[in-house]
């Protein structure tokens, strides 16, 4: 399914007077992500950029619907023995705070609790619920400055507790919904974060690096041919790829596909993404060199230069059949096929449930998953866990067509397709 389907299943949608914009362009221009001002050049985005405030700005003026809040309430005395509120998960804010959001919208309620003790993270869907009292009240300062915000509510989780102590917030829903996104997505990026155009310091912009690449052999501990690389950009210092090959070490021959994100390193015309080994350097005579093997991709003479178009869940769902195809030649006929069906739960979430079939096996499959982002920016990458507790990485390159990742821009011999 190309680009120009999706017309049809957003006029199915009630969304059919919207635009859809076509993956490639024949001229620079800005990013569709958000409507940019007047360009900044020769900046290299550093880890000092408030850029969270600004990004809220935009979407309250974008969106204007009334937003959500977070409230601090300080900080309470905890016990391990006989703590004030049940733990009930280990790990990120952002997704505890989506449980607890999902749990309110259930249960009709308008604002719940959110406790922080570290990693562990306990929340009530009962506005009245005061159990987070029970061991005394400590004082409302704090000297961490976590900064976690998300655009559809003001305020911010500033602190995690401590050993002893928690942090507690009371999280009141917007009065207009979350307008069908997913509540934990970070704040979108200050425009000069999205910025892709012309630089002053000398290095080339990803606007001109992005477009389609190809070689015809790529040797990298084994060789690889037929190779391409589509490169998106995400800002001025994130680009997007999108990598096709295949094996061919008789008797492994194969098709591959690697889909992820790369970031520049300072300074350089090199990207890598965040396994320290993957990198990539691109030049201005249109070449890229990967310093993993030989071989250098070039950019096709009809390439040209591309915008980032984000995939909507919402666009994904429907039924999709896909296969892993064991590269190992003997294991051709025993390779596992998948018929999935995706229902979207919003523009950043889909579940995914069907049958993989294997030796005449019917394995089943089921799970969630959940838009990447990387520095603020929204990806084609939907992550989840499989029943092993092991990454589900899913790369889409368009509505009609991904991959499965093991890990970010890792091959993979698994391939999807949507079928209606």
């Amino acid at each position: 399914r190309c680009w120009e389907d999706i017309r049809a299943s957003r006029a199915s949608r009630g969304d059919a007077a919207l635009p859809v914009l076509e993956p490639v362009v024949g001229q620079p221009e800005a990013s569709p992500v958000e409507e940019l001002p007047a360009p900044v050049l020769g900046v290299v985005v550093g880890e000092g950029m408030e850029a969270a405030p600004r990004g809220q700005e935009m979407e309250r003026a974008n969106e204007g619907t009334a937003r959500g809040s977070i409230e601090s309430l300080g900080r309470w005395n905890e016990k391990d023995d006989d703590p004030a509120m049940p733990i009930k998960m280990r790990g990120d804010v952002r997704v505890a705070l989506v449980k607890l959001v999902d749990e309110l919208v259930q249960n009709g309620a308008s604002s719940g609790i959110l406790a922080i003790r570290g990693w562990y993270i306990s929340w009530s869907a009962s506005p009245d619920d005061v159990s987070y009292q029970r061991h005394g009240f400590v004082g409302m300062e704090s000297g961490q400055r976590q900064n976690i915000r998300f655009p559809d509510f003001e305020g911010v989780v500033d602190d995690f507790g401590e050993e002893d102590q928690i942090a507690v917030y009371r999280v009141t829903l917007p009065s207009g919904g979350l307008r069908g996104k997913w509540a934990g997505r970070p704040p979108p990026p200050a425009p000069e974060d999205l910025y892709t155009g012309p630089r002053s310091d000398g290095l080339l912009s990803t606007e001109e690096i992005s477009g389609e690449y190809s070689a015809a052999c790529i040797c990298a501990g084994c060789p690889w041919i037929c190779n391409s690389m589509t490169v998106v950009p995400l800002g001025p210092d994130m680009i997007e790829t999108w990598r096709t090959c295949c094996l061919f070490c008789p008797p492994f021959i194969g098709p591959i596909v690697a889909g992820g994100v790369q970031t520049r390193n300072p300074g350089t015309n090199t990207f890598r993404d965040p396994h320290p080994s993957k990198i990539v350097t691109f030049s201005a005579d249109g070449t890229a060199r990967a310093t993993q093997g030989c071989g250098n991709f070039k950019k096709r003479r009809t390439s040209q230069k591309r915008t980032f178009q984000k995939v909507d869940a919402r666009d994904l769902a429907g039924n999709w059949r896909g296969c892993f195809c064991h590269p190992l030649v003997y294991s051709w006929p025993f390779s596992p096929v998948f018929c999935t069906t995706k229902t979207a739960l919003n523009e950043d979430q889909y579940e995914e449930s069907g049958r993989c079939c294997f030796l005449c096996l019917p394995i089943p499959i089921s799970g969630t998953h959940t838009r990447v982002y990387v520095n603020g920016h929204p990806t084609n990458g939907f992550d989840s866990t499989n029943c092993c507790g092991a990454p589900d990485f899913h790369w889409h390159r368009d509505p009609g067509c991904a991959a499965q990742n093991p890990g970010s821009n890792a091959g993979s011999f698994i391939f999807a397709k949507k079928v209606g």
